[in-house]
């Protein structure tokens, strides 16, 4: 449950991000955006589990 709330919290973050970043008034490239990134560290945390990676 603690993953699930971070990424929200990053996906929520990057959507407000990109809405002032792109500024069109709409929210298409802005969740796109948002929707990637959110996959993107959801694929690194499965990767880093899957290997017992640390950057440690």
């Amino acid at each position: 449950m603690d993953s699930i709330r971070n990424y929200l919290m990053t996906f929520a973050g990057n959507l407000v991000a990109a809405y002032f970043i792109f500024e069109e008034g709409t929210l298409a490239k802005p969740m796109m955006f948002a929707t990637l990134m959110m996959l993107l560290v959801m694929l690194i945390d499965y990767m880093k589990s899957r290997n017992k990676y640390s950057l440690e």
